[in-house]
Parts: C-alpha cells; structure tokens; sequence
C-alpha cells in the first residue's frame, strides 16, 4: 500500500474566495485529505482571516497581503518569504508543492520547492481574458492580455508539470515544453444532483407558473450577465412567461438590477445575492434553462454543475470560453454579447417538446465528467513525480 503525501497548496484567497479557482481548489483538498493525504495551505491574511487556522482539518499558514480591488474584499495577495516556506516545508515534511494561482505566493513557493527538490505541480487556473475586463476601455487590453499569458508561461515553466483544466486551457500555451495533463475541475454528482426546488422558489418568491432561466457564477463584467436582461423584455414580448434568476454576488449588481428597472423587467429578474450550497444546488435544479452568457471560461464549472443538476444549457460561443464544447444535444449555443439571438435561442428551446430529452443529454454528458476521477489523477501525477525524484 502506498504511503500517504504531505501536500502544501499555494492559494492565497483559498478560504475566502467564492471563484471557481478558490472553489476548486477546496474540493481538490478536501477529497485528497479523505482519501488519506496531509494537505496544508499557503494563504493570505484578510479581515475574514487574520491568523494562521484551520479549514477543514487542513493547516492554513497565512501571511501579510494586500487587497486585489473589484474582488468584493475577498481576494488578498499574500506574501510569504522564502525563510518562512522553507522552514514550513521542512518542519512539515512536505512530500508536493502544489500552485493553484500564479501570484507571489507561488513564484517564491517555486523557487523554495526547487532549493529543497521538492516536485512542483502549477495548475492553470488564471485567465487574463477575464482578469482585464474590469478596465476601462482606453486601457490596452489586447496588450494586457498578451503581457499576461507571457507571464504565465514563464511561471508555469518553473513547474515539472501543469495541470489546465480543459484542452481549451492547454492550448493557450503552445510554448510550454514541461509535461502537462488536461483535468477537468469536475462536478460531486453525489451533491449536485436535482433536488426539489419548491423551498428555494418560496424563499425568493419566484412564480411558479414562469419559465425559469437560471445563470450562476460572479456578478463581474467578463459574465456578460447585461447580455441575459437585454434579452428578457425580448422574450417576454414573444409570448415566453420567465423569470431570469441571477445567483451570485459582485461589484456589478447595482448597475444591473438599475438596468432591469429600466428595461421595464425588473418583476421578472431576481437577483439571489450570495447563497448558501443547498440553495445553489436547489437554484440549479429549478433551472428550466442554465444560461451562461459568459464571454471567458477555462472550462465552465458552474455549467457542469447545472448539467448534473439536469438542466438543458444555452451558452455563448464566446471565443475565449471553453463552456461552449459542453454544448451537443442538450441544448444550443448563442452568439456572444448578443441578446437578440440569445432571446430567440431560450425561447425556442424554453418551447421545444425535446426539452426533457435535453435534461437527460446533460445528466448523461456530466458523467464524464466525475470529481473523483480527477483527483484520482491529481494523484497520480503527484505519485509520478515522487517516483521520478526517486
């Protein structure tokens, strides 16, 4: 029988954070402590969490940071010293450095894993496509964005292999020449899977005669959620009887329920906030459409999810969107930002006597698609790379 590894995970915002990232990588660790692994993180001090604590059964040392803005005072970069890694990484008898966010953190959690020969997985989780659509638009994006992805390969070439969470990932880096391996985020079909709405529709009095057309995910420009309201007073007018449901919280909420006010539909758009897991789950499952106008995914966790809840999907083609390929025969793509087509599309599936067949098509596809095969492999990697060493 193999022996148990000690794991240090480099994630600065990793209890505090609601993004996908932050989500993922909590999963990741807790299924790795249960099937017998010591994990330990390497994270930032916040007012959420000023000291070092635990999350989980799992060591989190923290460190002095600063505050990342437009992330809703969840996200601080923390800076740790190379002494102070290196002592922890000693002292705890670290085995893998794992990089889940290429932040300071991880560069000097790179170099200490190199001084001791410690292997080093980074796993691709950052997208610079999303990370500068919270710019005006006199900045250089385009520029930005390029600067950025030179970053990354730079970073990510310290590692001994890269972990991207979808092939759409991994070919956004043709000039990495380190070993790496496509592993999805994957979906719990044991947690999401349907369940009874009917709570959740009377806590957010949602009618329940009304089409419900559900998005999950941040309430951040790089959504495109704007595109989602644009298009209800379109369906409306078609004859379609919805309630778009936004589940989600960020800087970008105000504005959008203003925009609802002014669009005439705010009785047919309700905003969530921020909600707890059972209410995710239930928001999902009273999906009669998951949309995901999004215009920047790695992979698209909170599509898989709705998939294993049975929800028919309706995502935007969006170039930098990897969402788009869970797209066949459980449901319909849409042109991105444009709320006419994406009116038309609900609107037509929201109407098509296949929908049922859909939910099925989605249920079946999530299967692919299963949490513990990808730590299963996370596993190996990490096996792999000790044996490598050996």
């Amino acid at each position: 029988m193999e022996r148990p590894l000690r794991i240090a995970i480099i994630c600065d915002a990793v209890t505090d954070c609601l993004a996908g990232s932050f989500v993922s990588t909590q999963r990741f660790a807790d299924l790795l402590q249960a099937h017998g692994h010591t994990i330990l993180f390497i994270a930032s001090r916040s007012p959420q969490s000023p000291v070092d604590n635990e999350h989980n059964g799992m060591k989190v040392y923290r460190f002095a940071s600063i505050r990342l803005p437009k992330s809703e005072s969840q996200f601080y970069l923390g800076f740790p010293s190379s002494r102070a890694l290196r002592a922890i990484f000693r002292d705890e008898r670290i085995d893998i450095v794992h990089s889940m966010i290429p932040t300071p953190a991880a560069i000097t959690a790179s170099r200490v894993a190199r001084s001791l020969s410690l292997p080093l997985v980074a796993h691709s989780h950052t997208q610079p496509d999303n990370l500068f659509m919270h710019l005006p638009s006199f900045f250089p994006i385009k520029t930005l964005s390029s600067l950025f992805y030179r970053y990354l390969h730079w970073i990510y070439g310290k590692a001994h292999t890269v972990i991207h969470p979808s092939e759409f990932s991994r070919r956004k880096f043709p000039n990495l020449t380190i070993p790496s391996e496509v592993i999805s985020n994957g979906v719990d079909s044991s947690i999401f899977r349907w369940r009874d709405p009917a709570s959740f529709l009377e806590k957010f009095r949602i009618p329940l005669e009304r089409k419900r057309i559900v998005f999950v995910g941040r309430v951040h420009p790089e959504k495109s959620i704007d595109t989602l309201i644009r298009a209800t007073p379109l369906m409306l007018a078609a004859g379609l009887d919805a309630q778009v449901i936004i589940v989600g919280f960020g800087h970008m909420e105000e504005s959008l329920q203003k925009l609802a006010r002014e669009l005439g539909v705010a009785d047919h758009v309700t905003f969530t906030g921020r909600v707890g897991s059972d209410d995710l789950v239930s928001a999902y499952s009273a999906a009669d459409l998951f949309v995901m106008p999004s215009l920047a995914e790695l992979e698209g966790m909170a599509v898989l999810e709705a998939m294993a809840c049975g929800a028919p999907v309706l995502i935007a083609d969006a170039p930098e969107s990897a969402a788009r390929y869970f797209v066949d025969d459980n449901g319909a793509l849409f042109r991105p930002r444009d709320y006419e087509h994406l009116a038309e599309e609900a609107t037509r599936l929201l109407n098509d006597s296949a929908l049922p067949q859909m939910r099925e098509a989605s249920l079946a596809k999530s299967r692919d698609y299963d949490i513990n095969v990808s730590v299963g492999r996370i596993e190996e990697i990490y096996r792999r790379l000790l044996n490598d060493d050996e």
